[in-house]
């Protein structure tokens, strides 16, 4: 319904001992406020959803229990990512086991460089004892440049198996980084499969079970503070605009169909829920109930307006035009706050004045 409700305490006196059953009106306080459906939901309640799509291979909490942050909550079936988990740590073992172990590269490159070096070491002694002879012509042209080229092969090679060596050993680093991101990447990927907790709390509600096909979209379960609990509150749109952070709130909840609960609106939701045409508010307990669950509803209505000793009268006995029926004729008042059975006067009444109920 989109109008506003409105209750108040009040005080009446009747008087009907005259023929045309003239009524008094008294002072007292009138409220007014404006109607919500409502329902009670565990404190920082959210729905726990799989990060990726399988189907559930383990469920390891029940409905009622107290978990952990962090506590894992059900694993989905993830045989792929397991096999390309194990694939990664091959490879990075490989992959270490050429720089590290025993099919190590470049000790192999090292000794090759160290073996070339040393005869190049032999190459340079002979071509200068070459060149020492030839200077005394003691050996032909040919013999010293023979033994000059080989020393500069020598030289070529121990270049050549250093820039081999410089190069593989980059290649193998870079390889084992790979292998490495691979196997944290595969890690990664294994950890999608396992559901978790994000806060301490109690499982309210299960969706799922062992062996069912869950998607990014359908929340496993829902889990909430275990003793804490908010109101729910749904506002029409007409009535957004009166409500305020701090207003009070009286609570009929159907479980406790002869109690009024107390609240306070804590938070106001930014956006109207284009389905229902209503905005959500959410209201604290001022003394919450020793025993609630989660889904309870109810009415509220959330007070906007508050007004002590005004001068109030029967809605019924209000004629269109702000007119009223009184033992003295019809008189034009003028109105201040309402609901659905009251309205304030603020001028052309007194409490003296007597007031016949229209036909």
């Amino acid at each position: 319904m989109k109008n506003s409700l409105l209750f108040f305490s009040i005080l009446l006196l009747f008087a009907c001992s005259d023929p045309q059953q003239s009524i008094g009106i008294q002072r007292s306080t009138i409220v007014e406020s404006v109607y919500a459906s409502a329902r009670v939901e565990p404190l920082n309640a959210y729905k726990v959803n799989a990060s990726i799509g399988g189907y559930l291979e383990q469920l390891l909490i029940k409905e009622g229990a107290l978990v952990q942050s962090g506590q894992l909550l059900a694993v989905l079936s993830n045989q792929p990512v397991i096999l390309a988990q194990r694939n990664a740590a091959l490879g990075l073992e490989a992959a270490q086991d050429q720089v590290e172990g025993s099919h190590n590269i470049l000790e192999e490159l090292q000794l090759s460089l160290e073996s070339a070096r040393a005869k190049m070491r032999l190459d340079s002694l002979n071509a200068k004892r070459m060149k020492a002879l030839f200077n005394q012509q003691a050996c032909a042209s040919s013999e010293y440049e023979a033994a000059n080229l080989q020393y500069q092969t020598s030289k070529n090679s121990v270049l050549s198996l250093q820039n081999q060596l410089l190069r593989r050993r980059k290649e193998l680093r870079n390889q084992v980084a790979q292998t490495r991101n691979n196997l944290s990447a595969s890690a990664a990927r294994s950890a999608d499969f396992e559901i978790r907790s994000n806060q301490n709390g109690k499982v309210y509600q299960l969706t799922k079970e062992k062996g069912e096909l869950v998607s990014m979209q359908e929340p496993i379960a829902v889990i909430g503070a275990e003793n804490s609990f908010v109101l729910k509150l749904l506002v029409d749109e007409v009535d957004i605009s009166k409500i305020e952070i701090g207003q009070k709130v009286s609570v009929h909840l159907e479980a406790f169909p002869n109690r009024v609960f107390h609240a306070t609106v804590t938070k106001i939701a930014p956006k109207m829920d284009e389905r229902s045409q209503t905005f959500e508010i959410e209201a604290q307990f001022l003394k919450q109930p020793a025993h609630l669950f989660m889904g309870l509803s109810g009415e509220a209505n959330i007070v906007i307006n508050e007004k002590k000793n005004a001068l109030l009268l029967p809605i019924s006995y209000l004629l269109p035009g702000n007119k009223v029926q009184t033992t003295e004729g019809v008189v034009k008042v003028r109105t201040g706050l309402s609901n659905w059975e009251y309205v304030e006067i603020l001028g052309g009444l007194t409490e003296k004045s007597r007031l016949v109920k229209p036909e």
